[in-house]
């Protein structure tokens, strides 16, 4: 097949402290991106000028009004982009020289017939640095259908992170991008999942992209979870043209990520209407359904206080096991 080009998209919202990062990383490709494009999402600090300040030629777009999670510019970013892939990378993470190098080798692997590909990710905290669950299991580098990857979700989430993934144009375009004014969170998750369902997934067995948990501005520490989670829309109309083997899956995913949500929810001490629960069903997994039944019933037994202060400790001692490993390192084996 022929080269595999790409096009980075990259939305940036007031992230003045991060954004430098994210670009340069993009730049910095082994296998150079066909052209970045920055979607100036309303910001009110530096964002932009850090960007001019690097000297690159960057694409760049903008956007009066910020979009929630995002969305509304991604799209624009992949509306303006020229090449058949694109490749998503927040303002606030990075890139390892070498993704867009693995995933086009993953994408070449597929031979024609992978409509996304996907790497593994470091989650990077100032305390910690962990592997995405997907990389842990020890999958290797291949191609997946919809079946294996709906499969991969139960068993452990949603293989894509938004860093970490790149989908062709033409997919995106065809089943809807990203779903601006539909979801105010979890817009992410439901396009991953109407990509997976469109066609197979290149993976390329290697962790390359960073996810800076701990930055700025993050939708995470934004929105509550005290709303339906946005794939279930998306569930509800496959449900009904599936075939039974993926719909039985899809069921079971609609569980899995209401549990999820509302398990977050439920942490944070709120409580759990009816909106949030619908779609859950007993035919979608026994375990999570009472799990959620009970969680409805019974309020967290700690107060956000208390759930703070335990995390305040486990934060701390975190911090001091990594500066005993900074300041005694392990003494290297002997050869």
């Amino acid at each position: 097949m022929t080269d595999v080009e790409f096009s980075v998209v990259i939305p940036v919202h007031n992230k003045e402290r991060h954004v430098a990062r994210s670009v340069l990383s993009a730049l910095s490709q082994s296998h150079p991106a066909n052209e970045i494009i920055a979607i100036d999402d309303a910001s009110k600090d530096g964002s932009m000028a850090e960007i001019v300040k690097i000297g690159a030629p960057i694409v760049t777009l903008r956007r009066d009004e910020p979009g929630p999670g995002g969305y509304a510019a991604r799209n624009l970013g992949i509306e303006s982009a020229k090449s058949e892939w694109i490749a998503f990378l927040d303002a606030d993470d990075s890139w390892a020289p070498d993704h867009l190098e693995g995933l086009a080798a993953a994408i070449r692997r597929a031979d024609g017939k992978a409509v996304s590909a996907f790497s593994g990710y470091d989650i990077v905290t100032e305390t910690l640095n962990l592997k995405d669950w997907f990389t842990r299991a020890g999958y290797p580098a291949g191609c997946f259908d919809a079946r294996d990857m709906l499969d991969k979700w139960l068993a452990g989430g949603c293989p894509f992170w938004t860093g970490a993934v790149a989908i062709r144009r033409q997919t995106l375009l065809d089943i809807g991008m990203f779903p601006v004014g539909r979801v105010r969170r979890g817009g992410d998750r439901d396009l991953w999942l109407r990509t997976v369902l469109a066609g197979s997934s290149a993976y390329s067995g290697k962790p390359t992209a960073v996810y800076h948990k701990d930055s700025d501005n993050m939708v995470t520490r934004q929105v509550k979870f005290d709303f339906r989670v946005g794939l279930m829309s998306t569930i509800d109309e496959r449900l009904k043209s599936e075939p039974p083997e993926i719909a039985e899956r899809l069921q079971q995913i609609a569980n899995r990520e209401i549990y999820q949500y509302v398990l977050k929810a439920w942490k944070d001490g709120d409580r759990i209407n009816d909106d949030m629960v619908r779609g859950l069903t007993i035919g979608g997994g026994l375990g999570y359904y009472a799990r959620v039944q009970a969680m409805r019933r019974l309020p967290m037994p700690f107060s956000q206080d208390f759930r703070r202060r335990i995390m305040e400790r486990r934060d701390l001692k975190r911090q001091q096991y990594a500066a005993r490993k900074v300041a005694h390192p392990a003494p290297a084996a002997n050869d």
